[in-house]
């Protein structure tokens, strides 16, 4: 699947996504709001994670979803090293969720992530 074809698929728009330039290879970096609209339309079901936290700060989510009979497990992080807000906790559920989602849907074997998984910039 290419990003053409998700777009499509998903009814995402021009605002949705955009292309990322590294050296000689370019990566498709999606939206927070368009993976949560993917996760509803495909019907996905998240299990609630597990907390690990570092000093109260720091903290990571290991988590479970569902698609139909498949399933994936990964983990959302957040910490003061790699996030600029104050809303750890929210961010790590925000990495969760997409991981887990761009996994199930099979985006990340066609270079697609999620913007909040890095500081990508537009």
């Amino acid at each position: 699947m290419n990003i053409k074809e998700l777009a499509k698929k998903y009814d995402l728009n021009k605002d949705d996504f955009w292309e990322l330039k590294r050296g000689s290879k370019a990566v498709w970096i999606i939206t927070h709001d368009a993976v949560e609209k993917i996760a509803y339309q495909e019907g996905i079901i998240f299990a609630k994670p597990d907390v690990y936290r570092d000093n109260n700060k720091d903290v990571a989510l290991l988590g479970e979803a569902n698609l139909g009979t498949r399933s994936e497990w990964t983990t959302g992080e957040a910490s003061s090293a790699n996030c600029k807000n104050a809303y750890l906790w929210a961010m790590a559920e925000k990495r969760l969720k997409d991981r887990l989602t761009l996994k199930l849907i099979n985006a990340y074997e066609y270079g697609i992530y999620s913007d909040i998984e890095a500081d990508f910039k537009k």
